[in-house]
């Protein structure tokens, strides 16, 4: 008895310490407006924000064109559009073109079992070539694969948002 205790102390610790490291990772990322740096030649073909416009954001958040700000690059193949009036209120997503189709299917693969421990995992149809979304609260993320390039929409957290960001994404993918 005294072990499952410890075992679950432990697990709630370490659960603890990944949403911190998570959180601190995303405000140690800084932010600028400046265009990402460039890519190396096998990345050069894919925009940060894969096709996803201003008028996207703001349709997705339920506001105005004139009251989205952005897009925002943290890294080079990272984009977020955020209401001016509201710093939380955002659509973030990240864009990864890998070398090869089997190169990102693992990518994803290991980004999705990094998951599994806080959240059962769906796997979704009819969108990409794979698609994985851990709905726990602690997570809300959308995970998708087409070809060679895999993308991690965080923000918004919810089903359909995250769906209609990798539809827009995925329509604009080579």
């Amino acid at each position: 008895m005294v072990n499952r205790r410890r075992l679950a102390e432990t697990r709630f610790a370490y659960r603890s310490l990944c949403s911190l490291a998570f959180a601190l990772a995303l405000l140690a990322g800084g932010c600028s407006k400046a265009p990402p740096p460039p890519a190396p030649a096998s990345r050069a073909q894919v925009d940060p924000c894969g096709g996803l416009t201003a008028a996207d954001a703001a349709s997705i958040l339920k506001i105005a064109s004139a009251d989205v700000k952005g897009p925002l690059h943290f890294k080079a193949f990272s984009c977020v559009y955020r209401a001016k009036d509201d710093f939380y209120k955002n659509v973030s997503f990240n864009v990864y073109p890998e070398a090869s189709a089997a190169r990102a299917a693992r990518k994803l693969q290991s980004e999705k079992e990094g998951f599994a421990f806080l959240s059962p995992i769906k796997a979704l149809d009819k969108l990409g070539d794979e698609a994985y979304r851990a709905p726990d609260s602690r997570v809300k993320r959308l995970l998708v694969r087409k070809g060679r390039v895999w993308v991690d929409v965080t923000t918004p957290g919810d089903e359909a948002s995250q769906r209609r960001i990798a539809q827009i994404v995925l329509k604009h993918l080579p």
